[in-house]
């Protein structure tokens, strides 16, 4: 007999022509039959059901059926439905054996007055292989004599041939957290495949589709809704609706633990695969170098591998949280991934670093187009929730095998090679040099150096004074870091802030210069001078990490140093990362009466809109307009403009890099407010500038003598910059 073809009417001739006690069935070796009177005690059990259950005939005779083969949750279903006289046919049900396993079988099951005085409950079922499981199942939805929404404890999802959902059912519901009306209609490879999957699952769907091939035994990692990725063995086959002549694409998956071979796929994942983005690891990677190094050898090929920065993804860390940070790690990869030629490999390496391996790449002409191909996804926003943030690369590009032939050797060359091209300004991707050695040896031995000196306590603030333009005083003092070695050597700010930013040193650095600058103002204060302000640098790192606000309480509240007379000076640059952010902060800055100036005005992002929308009290026009304001009329045109503008917002104007009384006399005809540079002194120690201060009483502009009041002042200020020996 043919469970899969008998018809319900087939079923009820057989049963009517034989005995209740003595059916067919008992000679049926593969179909388990069972039958219950109705008060569902067993009353006939074959010895098929004997195998397939797991119990012996004297010991289900007379038996509750439900407390042998129903799980404990659906009994109460099977009870009610038992009580309805409701039949089943051709449906997959689960039933539990006498050791507590779980099995699957095509069920047929109905209500029958073969004794006119009683009614019967007959029970025919047919366990299978998974693989006769989804055949059988296949043919079932075909000829819609099945719902999916049936209970299983597979997950069962049918799709279109573009990979749109067309049914799920309640363990996918109870699985994956989704409802089914959630899900209906959206795409199946977008909706749960991770980003490194897509394109090859979508490729996959497409191709079964026009070859109608059954794919069997795929693995494949599955995003829940809560973001938890489950491995799911799949299996897969076509289901044709002959009314419709369509066909639809039937994805049965088992998630079940204990299988060894499950687990043992699920280990050599995380041991390969990067658990957040789904694109290879370390580990991985090192095996696809060496494999494309011999392919590469073998056909007399070059091959690159660029190694790729996410630049300041740090401070997104710091600013949005880790979690922002995690999601936009993800975006970065999956739109990385979905540009790259099948060929291309791309890893996660580290934090915020990735690696791309390109083959077959004939010059530097070539690898050059490829990472401006790169460069190219970046252009546009990458979202975070409400977030809009635009990233900048910073790429290093080694060859094989002109650079080395060696995977782990090319991958410290692209990485020397990624660090030069932060330091450019013209371009973010930089070839491996020999040169590049010297360089990288001298940074490492730097910041190793920097650390250093953090411990050693070697870093010190001087002080620059600002000017009054109108009246020729001492109106307040640019705090600027130091940095002494232990061989009594200056290291020039130019050279160790870039590294301290890099590595994060500057949180540390930046702490210090604001406690030191805040408090020494403060003994002025208490001294006398209690008009001066302080101005202190923030850097991009600080102002979006999130305790910078309770940093500078603390520090004004144990000094008590007045808020009104602090400035905080940041560049455009820095604003312009993360503008609404960097709005939120400075805002609650001024709320404490903190003021904000903006460096360096003019060389980033100059705009009227950003001027309108961010609290700033002050901007301080860069030195490079001032240097040849004598000679270059569009510089004397710019330095007129700002004034003009920042008056008419109601801002100050700082001008900085003052070091010639042609300059000095142009920005006080014009109308600038604040006068700092060279021309009326170098930065000081506290000591010096605390000298300094003396000679600020007694220097008042004469109307009589101009001459006298520039004679003095720049006097004193040289006799007090003479200890100094900075450049």
């Amino acid at each position: 007999m043919d469970l899969n073809k008998i018809t319900k009417e087939e079923l009820i001739l057989e049963l009517k022509k034989h005995d209740a006690k003595e059916t067919f069935f008992d000679n049926v070796s593969n179909i388990a039959y069972f039958s219950t009177d109705e008060n569902r005690l067993v009353t006939e059990w074959n010895s098929a059901s004997e195998d397939l259950y797991g119990y012996k005939k004297p010991e289900a005779l007379g038996r509750k059926i439900e407390e042998l083969i129903v799980p404990v949750y659906q009994r109460e279903v099977f009870i009610a439905e038992f009580d309805e006289k409701k039949a089943v046919f051709g449906q997959e049900v689960e039933y539990q054996k006498s050791d507590g396993i779980s099995t699957r079988v095509y069920v047929n099951s109905l209500f029958l007055n073969i004794d006119v005085k009683k009614v019967s409950y007959h029970h025919i079922a047919l366990s299978t292989t998974k693989i006769q499981h989804v055949n059988r199942l296949h043919e079932l939805v075909g000829r819609a004599e099945v719902d999916l929404s049936e209970n299983s404890k597979m997950l069962v999802i049918s799709l279109d041939k573009n990979g749109y959902i067309k049914d799920f059912n309640p363990f996918a519901e109870q699985l994956l957290g989704y409802t089914k009306e959630d899900v209906i209609e959206r795409n199946f490879v977008e909706l749960f495949v991770p980003h490194s999957y897509k394109e090859k699952t979508m490729g996959q769907i497409q191709r079964s589709f026009k070859s109608k091939s059954v794919r069997l035994k795929s693995d494949l990692p599955i995003l829940c809704k809560n973001g938890i990725k489950k491995i799911v063995h799949w299996e897969q086959t076509f289901v044709n609706n002959y009314e419709t002549k369509s066909s639809t694409m039937l994805l049965v998956g088992d998630v079940s633990k204990d299988s060894q071979n499950s687990a043992q796929e699920r280990l050599e994942y995380l041991a390969n695969y990067d658990s957040l983005t789904d694109l290879p690891n370390r580990n991985l990677l090192q095996n696809r170098m060496v494999n494309a190094i011999n392919r590469a050898a073998r056909h007399h090929q070059k091959m690159i591998t660029m190694y790729l920065n996410l630049d300041n993804f740090k401070t997104i860390n710091h600013t949005l949280g880790y979690a922002s940070g995690d999601e936009l790690l993800k975006s970065v990869a999956e739109r990385l991934h979905s540009e790259l030629r099948d060929s291309d490999t791309i890893a996660r390496f580290s934090g915020d670093e990735f690696v791309l391996l390109f083959e077959n790449v004939q010059n530097e002409l070539d690898a050059g187009t490829i990472a401006q191909r790169v460069n190219a996804l970046f252009q546009k926003p990458f979202h975070v929730g409400e977030t809009e943030l635009f990233l900048n690369l910073n790429m290093g590009i080694s060859f094989f095998p002109s650079d080395a032939n060696d995977a782990k050797i090319l991958l410290k060359l692209a990485n020397m090679a990624m660090l030069k091209s932060k330091e450019s300004k013209t371009t973010n991707f930089q070839f491996f040099k020999a040169e590049l050695f010297d360089e990288i040896t001298n940074r490492t031995v730097l910041e190793s150096n920097l650390r250093r000196a953090l411990k050693e306590k070697e870093f010190f603030v001087e002080y620059q004074p600002q000017i009054d333009a109108k009246s020729g005083k001492i109106v307040g003092a640019e705090a600027l870091v130091r940095w002494t070695g232990a061989d009594l050597k200056s290291i020039p700010p130019l050279d160790f802030i870039p590294v301290a930013e890099d590595t994060g040193l500057i949180l540390e650095i930046g702490e210090i210069v604001l406690q030191n600058a805040i408090s020494q103002m403060k003994q002025w204060h208490d001294k006398g001078y209690s008009d001066l302000k302080i101005a202190v640098n923030i850097s991009g790192i600080q102002l979006l990490q999130s305790r910078l606000t309770s940093q500078i309480d603390t520090i004004l509240k144990e000094t008590g140093f007045n808020p009104y007379q602090l400035e905080l000076e940041l560049t455009e640059s820095v604003l312009m990362e993360n503008i609404d952010l960097a709005s939120k902060v400075l805002k609650s800055f001024q709320e404490k009466g903190i003021n904000i100036s903006i460096d360096d005005f003019g060389t980033g992002y100059s705009s009227l809109n950003y001027l309108k929308r961010l609290p700033i009290n002050t901007l301080k026009i860069d030195q490079s307009f001032i240097r040849n304001i004598q000679s270059d009329e569009n510089d004397k045109i710019i330095v007129n403009t700002v004034i003009a503008m920042a008056h008419s917002l109601g801002l100050s104007v700082v001008a900085e890099g003052v070091e010639e009384v042609y300059q000095y006399e142009y920005l006080t005809q014009r109308g600038c407010d604040t006068l700092q540079g060279y021309y009326f002194g170098k930065p000081l120690s506290a000591e010096n500038f605390e000298q300094l201060l003396t000679q600020n009483d007694n220097i008042v502009r004469s109307n009589d003598s101009q001459e006298s009041f520039d004679y003095d002042l720049k006097l004193a200020l040289e006799k007090y910059s003479k200890p100094i020996n900075l450049h």
